[in-house]
């Protein structure tokens, strides 16, 4: 049994869910009726597979568990899967596998060019590191499930409005239903989101304080593209609660959760391709200085 977990990869369970993803984009082609079943044994299999391999990762480890950027990008995918399996479950007719299963495969794809380095841990930032990080998860999991719900309200109104037929493959909730959720997504994610910040200022203050890290600029990237996302994500909360108040409202809260979605998205590219100090242990002077004494030496080795 350890040797077959042991032996799973990312590509197991990412495989799984592509196939899963290709079941759910079949029902816009042609009507079946084993696919259902096979669609939810796909995702059940990548989920147990993703389950395993965070499970070994964690007891493997000798350092913190899961406390990599690696780790937190397959922590967010995995929350995804378990979320489309328990509504493709629930809601079998509603196609939610067309926009959640690529945002899951979109952060697999993030974490396997992510570094699998565990931050430099003390008590103390173990703690405020896991405030910070569950903060940010679950702002980035409100955002992916609220722009679900915006796109499926567009969908189904811009239907509604051109008095189309209901698709035989499958079957939209209502728009009150949706409304609800992309509302409810876009205050939890502004809140999160801000709650994330704030304890990444703290924990920054600790590490630097205890030496743990080099000091994180305010020009940082990481610091940048978190400011610019929480401005954003509380802009569009409050824009999307003022317009509550009118008749277009559920339309322009529809947009700004898209809209939130690609601001995430965007601050993931950056966070991931962009070069930053966030993380990165400190230069001890006194190693540095050896190391560069003993290049000169072999420098003047004939």
């Amino acid at each position: 049994m350890i040797e077959f977990v042991s032996g799973i990869s990312v590509v197991c369970f990412a495989a799984s869910y592509a196939v899963a993803l290709a079941c759910e984009a079949s029902r816009l082609l042609f009507r079946s009726g084993v696919r259902g079943a096979a669609m939810i044994a796909f995702a059940l299999a990548g989920l147990v597979a993703h389950t395993l391999f965070l499970v070994w990762r964690a007891t493997t480890e000798q350092a913190v568990p899961l406390s990599s950027a690696f780790d937190w990008y397959l922590l967010a995918a995995w929350l995804l899967a378990g979320g489309y399996l328990w509504l493709t479950i629930a809601n079998p007719r509603t196609p939610v596998g067309l926009f959640m299963l690529p945002v899951v495969l979109g952060l697999i794809g993030a974490a396997q060019i992510s570094s699998q380095a565990p931050f430099p841990q003390s008590p103390a930032t173990q703690i405020w590191g896991a405030i910070h990080g569950i903060f940010n998860l679950a702002a980035s999991v409100a955002v992916a499930i609220g722009a679900l719900a915006g796109a499926l309200w567009l969908i189904q109104a811009d239907r509604l409005a051109r008095k189309q037929p209901p698709l035989r493959s499958f079957r939209l909730p209502s728009l009150e239903r949706l409304a609800h959720t992309t509302d409810r997504t876009l205050t939890i994610a502004a809140w999160t989101a801000a709650a994330g910040f704030l304890s990444g200022i703290v924990l920054n203050a600790v590490n630097r304080q205890r030496g743990l890290l080099e000091t994180v600029p305010w020009t940082d990237p990481v610091v940048l593209r978190m400011a610019g996302l929480v401005a954003w994500l509380v802009t569009a909360a409050v824009a999307a609660r003022v317009a509550s108040r009118t008749a277009d409202g559920p339309r322009t809260s529809a947009r700004l959760s898209l809209i939130s979605f690609v601001v995430l998205t965007a601050s993931i590219l950056w966070g991931v391709l962009g070069t930053t100090r966030h993380g990165v242990p400190p230069e001890h002077p006194a190693t540095v200085h050896a190391t560069d004494h003993h290049a000169v030496e072999q420098e003047a080795t004939p």
